[in-house]
Order: structure tokens, then C-alpha cells, then sequence
């Protein structure tokens, strides 16, 4: 079967020259299945991602991954996923599928983690921060972060993964992005996606794993979204060990208007800067949290 191959990160592992062989599945989700690969010649392991065109139902999923692989190319930092390379296969001039060949992250998903104490969870955020504001700093919003794409490795490595819904400055975005629990009223309400959706977004999913409980009650945007919000409590009042400091800044960045939210990510990080340090200096250290084990 014929196939093209898109043009790779510069020093990037290549599908056309590999052979590998299949460890196993990692998981299925929504038009793709993911497999964990070995290079036959280097031994190095890497996730697979494979999606099959059927019909013209899967062309979603096909521009997903297309465009999860076009935005790899414009970012990197150490906690943003690796996508090393792209190959479209073709049957007779038509698309049938795209694989990505990717970083392998030998861990869970933080939707999947057993409950971190206060400490590490804010060493997690930490990191999220400074690869969301290098990725605003390029011009990529990833408008979808959520507990499910983010990944925490048994070593203790914290990565944002799955571009596929990414808006890139100046594109043309004709749909509502994101997942109802943790959108932005904008979102919801107008189709934005921008720096201040992304910091809803990840306001919110702080509130989710510092707290267990969703900030977005409802789907925001709706009437019910305003009546949730006058019954919701801050972090600090649902678990008395976040620091007010904490709770202030989550509450600030899932603030129903934009222009009441921090200035951007660089902020947020540097305020978790803060609130690390008056935590200790075991905040920063996540390779010896048992629960990863």
C-alpha cells in the first residue's frame, strides 16, 4: 500500500526507516488506537498512534492527528509530549489512515493517578504552566486541557499530550473545542479559543484535582452554569490544607469573565513558584510519590 510522509522534526525518528515490532495495545479512544513499539535496531520504545480512515465519518480524526502533528512542530519543551513523526497512508489516491510515531510516557493520565498530596500536585501544575506558556508564546492554544491530557510518568516526568483540537493564532475554527467540565463560558458561548480560555481550562482542572469536585457543574454557557457558580466553594473551603494562596489562584482562573483572570500562563506560573516554596521544597520533587509505584 502506498503512503506519503509528511516532513519531520528536525533530528526526529522516521517511520519510512524503522522497523519495529508491536508490544502491545496502550489504549483506544475515539477514531485511534495507540501501541507501544520497539525499534528492532535501537531497542528505544515509542507510542504508535493509528488511525484508519473507513469513511468519511473518520475524516475528523485524520485531521486531528494531521494537526496534532503540524502543531508538534511549532513547540518544544520538556513537558509537552514528543510527536516525532507523521505518515499518511494512501490506497489509490485516497487517504485511508495516519500513524503517529510518539514520545512513549511510561505512566497514567492524572484522571488515573491515586489521590497526590498537596505538594506534588502543585509540582505537577508547575510544570503544566511553563509548557502552556511556551506553547502561548509560539501562538498554539491547546484548548482541551483536562486531567485526561495530562500525563505523569513513574519517574516522575509531567506531559501535556494530545493536540489534535489545538487552534493555532490565525486559523479558522468553526466548531465549539473542549470537554463541557472544564470549558470556558466563552468556549461554550462563542467558539473561543485563546489564552484566557486555556487558563479556564486549566483552572479548572486544578479545582478538579485538588478538590475532587468539578467547578463546571453544568455545561457552561447554559442558564444552570450561572446558579452552579453561586453554590460553588472555593478549593480552600473543601479541603481545609490548601493554602489560601492556592485556592485564590484557581478561583481567579476559572473567573466567569476573561479580563478577571491572571495575565497569562508565565503568571500562573510564577505564582505557583510562590506557593511551592511556602509548601517546602518537597514540592518539587515527584519522583518518590509511592502512588505512581
Amino acid at each position: 500500500m502506498p503512503h506519503d510522509r509528511m516532513p519531520t522534526s528536525t533530528a526526529s525518528p522516521q517511520l519510512s526507516k524503522m522497523n519495529y515490532e508491536v508490544v502491545r495495545t496502550l489504549g483506544t479512544g475515539a477514531g485511534s488506537t495507540i501501541l507501544l513499539i520497539r525499534d528492532s535496531a535501537t531497542s528505544r520504545r515509542y507510542a504508535l498512534k493509528v488511525v484508519r480512515r473507513q469513511g468519511p465519518d473518520d475524516d475528523i480524526y485524520v485531521n486531528q492527528a494531521m494537526q496534532e502533528f503540524h502543531v508538534a512542530r511549532m513547540i518544544n519543551h520538556p513537558n509537552i509530549l514528543k510527536v516525532y513523526d507523521c505518515r499518511v497512508r494512501k490506497s489509490w489516491f485516497r487517504t485511508t489512515g495516519v500513524e503517529l510515531l510518539m514520545e512513549y510516557v511510561d505512566g497514567f493520565v492524572l484522571d488515573d493517578v491515586p489521590s497526590l498530596p498537596i505538594p506534588k500536585l502543585v509540582a505537577v501544575f508547575r510544570r503544566v504552566a511553563d509548557a502552556m506558556a511556551h506553547m502561548h508564546r509560539r501562538g498554539v492554544y491547546h484548548g482541551d486541557l483536562k486531567p485526561g491530557n495530562l500525563m505523569i510518568s513513574k519517574s516522575g516526568e509531567v506531559k501535556v499530550i494530545d493536540f489534535g483540537t489545538a487552534w493555532i493564532r490565525g486559523e479558522d475554527k468553526a466548531r465549539v473545542q473542549g470537554t463541557p467540565y472544564y470549558m470556558a463560558p466563552e468556549q461554550a458561548s462563542d467558539r473561543i479559543v485563546d489564552e484566557k480560555t486555556d487558563l479556564y481550562n486549566f483552572g479548572a482542572t486544578m479545582y478538579r484535582m485538588f478538590t475532587g469536585e468539578y467547578a463546571n457543574l453544568g455545561i457552561p454557557g447554559l442558564d444552570n452554569g450561572r446558579l452552579n457558580r453561586a453554590r460553588m466553594k472555593t478549593p480552600a473551603a473543601l479541603v481545609a490544607e490548601i493554602p489560601k494562596s492556592l485556592s485564590d489562584l484557581i478561583m481567579q482562573c476559572i473567573a466567569p469573565k476573561p479580563d478577571r483572570r491572571p495575565s497569562g500562563m508565565a503568571e500562573v506560573r510564577d505564582r505557583l513558584d510562590e506557593i511551592a516554596a511556602e509548601l517546602g521544597s518537597e514540592a518539587d520533587d515527584l519522583t518518590d510519590s509511592d502512588v505512581l509505584d
